[in-house]
């Protein structure tokens, strides 16, 4: 086996070889050309408010109709077969034009080369491209992912950074760190509370120009300090209207059934650790939406933040209020606000592009493209079986009969949860629809007492997707790896069985045979760990060794022998994603440098 993967990675590289001299000459030929003859890509500027990336110089908008893409994937394990897309330099390539002449950025991921050399191309193509048929459908970035224009009568900067208070200090949680924020002048300092979104009241120094932004629930409440000896100016900034969309319930005519397809719904809170798992788990989800025939073919990210960051133009994204503005940096438990989110965008028409929806979490891999047999019937969903899920957990069940009891026109039944979650579930979107605003009820209710947020934990979130489940008598259909059509989990699942997702929680540390660790990889100790500032750059991870006797793993398993299988499907998890990361850019697109990434970043 070592020979022929030996061999497998010297062809691979001669092939590289070849690809990369192809590309050269193409990309002479391009940069001699008329049209891109001096050009600055730089010159493009981000409309945030749109969400547009718009070329500022006419000639790189004439470039946009033609472009020169430049294939990359590093020699790995011989198993991968489509390959990833390197993203243009130019950030308005890809673009969907616009009836101004701009270009719209859309993420649209043609992987056909062109060239002013025919011949360049069409020697190219068979290394890197792939049919129309097998390409991602033209509306990555869809008008549904649009913002509803602002309220005329919604109160701006202007209005509301007037009313300034010298010498005083406020209370509240904090949004912003004062010692990263810091302002010229208080009404900078304002200015910047209105834009966070979640806060509510703000604290300006006019020694360090530190300006707190925090969240009060009573912006009326007295000031935390006040008098000659505060050196503080604060202000309070009244609650703004949260972005706008669509709503299916004022579509006219009222929309017709969505075709039946699947559409991958990720809920994040946009912090710089979820974020570069975003960034690789959206690029595998393009590699196989493009496979011929696939079921995939829309994808949004459920953004519940306070503010844009720094994958808006990279991620086809909805943004949506939290109701923990501290998340917008770190807070213990961000997933509180994921229901509330996915009950909000279940209501927009970007929910009509599919007849089904597969929630997904940040740290998925897809390592190929499921089959149709995942769709369920409307009352019946699909879900990944978790152990640690009790069907008669005994704080969930008081939950349950404390709703009931508030809910006696209810019919009450049979009380046992489905051993699940809500990702990964395929579930059609009408029933989540159903689901999902009483999701958001039954996450309020294992908030307190402390007693049974304590004994929930982390996992309460998940109870209460299964509760609503229950509540509303949608049925989910749940097993574990090989047999699950969802996910494996290596390296506790041994094979990918039936599966097109793996799911990188288990953080595994390979031994040799004298107990002496080898290889290891942790999502928590990536790229410097959890709370590094982003965006984060994304390194190869580190292949897992071939396979011998006598390897082993960390002692959390039992038994720790490493069987082959299990190591092979770690090498796929692996390959999957370094094949990702080499395609990505270090600066996410749309930003022009990399501070103003880490700017939205922040």
């Amino acid at each position: 086996m070592a020979t022929r993967a030996s061999k497998h990675r010297a062809r691979r590289r001669a092939i590289q070889g070849l690809g990369l001299g192809l590309a050269a000459l193409a990309l002479c030929a391009l940069l001699s050309s008329p049209a891109s003859s001096g050009v600055d890509d730089h010159d493009d500027r981000v409309d945030l408010a749109s969400r547009r990336v718009v070329a500022a110089d006419p000639l790189a908008r004439a470039r946009d109709a033609g472009e020169t893409r430049v294939e990359a994937s590093a020699p790995r394990r011989p198993r991968r077969r489509e390959t990833f897309e390197r993203p243009a330099r130019d950030l308005a390539r890809g673009g969907r034009r616009t009836a101004d002449g701009a270009s719209e950025l859309n993420g649209s991921t043609s992987t056909t080369t062109t060239s002013s050399s025919s011949s360049s191309s069409s020697s190219s193509s068979s290394l890197a491209s792939t049919s129309a048929e097998d390409e991602l459908p033209p509306d990555e970035f869809p008008d549904s992912l649009r913002p509803l224009p602002p309220d005329a009568s919604a109160p701006s900067t202007e209005t509301v950074c007037g009313d300034a208070r010298a010498n005083t200090e406020r209370w509240g949680d904090v949004v912003k760190n004062g010692n990263e924020n810091l302002r010229d002048d208080a009404a900078g300092c304002c200015a910047s509370c209105f834009d966070a979104g979640t806060c509510t009241t703000w604290v300006w120094h006019p020694d360090s120009k530190e300006c707190w932004l925090k969240r009060e629930a009573d912006v009326n409440a007295r000031p935390a300090a006040e008098g000659a000896s505060v050196r503080w100016t604060s202000g309070v900034v009244p609650h703004r209207e949260g972005v706008r969309y669509a709503l299916v319930e004022d579509a006219s005519p009222p929309p017709p059934p969505p075709p039946r397809c699947v559409h991958a719904v990720l809920t994040s809170s946009g912090n710089p650790y979820m974020n570069w798992q975003t960034r690789i788990m959206y690029a595998t989800y393009k590699k196989h939406a493009r496979t011929r025939g696939s079921i995939l073919k829309a994808f949004t990210r459920v953004l519940h933040r306070g503010r844009d960051d720094e994958l808006m133009f990279e991620v086809p994204t909805m943004r949506f209020e939290p109701n923990q503005g501290n998340c917008d940096s770190w807070c213990d438990y961000p997933v509180a606000d994921r229901s509330l989110a996915i009950a909000q965008w279940s209501k927009t028409t970007d929910s009509l592009r599919c007849s089904h929806v597969i929630m997904v979490e940040t740290d998925y891999v897809f390592v190929k493209s499921p089959p149709p047999s995942i769709m369920l019937p409307r009352g019946s969903a699909l879900g990944f079986q978790y152990a640690y899920i009790a069907p008669f957990e005994p704080n969930a069940k008081e939950t349950y009969e404390e709703y009931m009891s508030d809910h006696p026109e209810l019919t009450r039944q049979k009380f046992k949860l489905a051993p699940t979650g809500n990702a990964p579930s395929v579930v059609n979107v009408e029933d989540l629809r159903v689901i999902a605003p009483l999701w958001a009820e039954f996450v309020n209710r294992t908030e307190a007492p402390e007693r049974r947020r304590k004994a929930l934990g982390w996992l309460r979130d998940m109870y209460a997707y299964v509760l609503a489940a229950l509540v509303t008598g949608i049925t989910h259909e749940t097993s574990q790896s090989p047999t699950s059509e969802l996910m494996a989990q290596p390296p506790a699942d041994g094979e990918l069985g039936n599966a097109f997702i793996l799911h990188y929680t288990w953080g595994p540390e390979i031994y040799d045979e004298k107990d002496a660790k080898i290889w290891e990889f942790d999502k928590r100790a990536y790229g410097g760990g959890q709370y590094k500032r982003g965006p984060y750059e994304l390194t190869p991870i580190k292949e897992p060794p071939p396979f011998r006797a006598g390897l082993q793993l960390q002692t959390f398993f039992s038994p720790r022998a490493l069987s082959e299988s299990k190591l092979d499907l770690l090498g796929k998890m692996v390959d999957e994603m370094n094949e990702a990361i080499g395609a990505l850019p270090r600066v996410p697109k749309g930003f022009k440098s990399l501070a103003d990434a880490e700017a939205a970043a922040a």
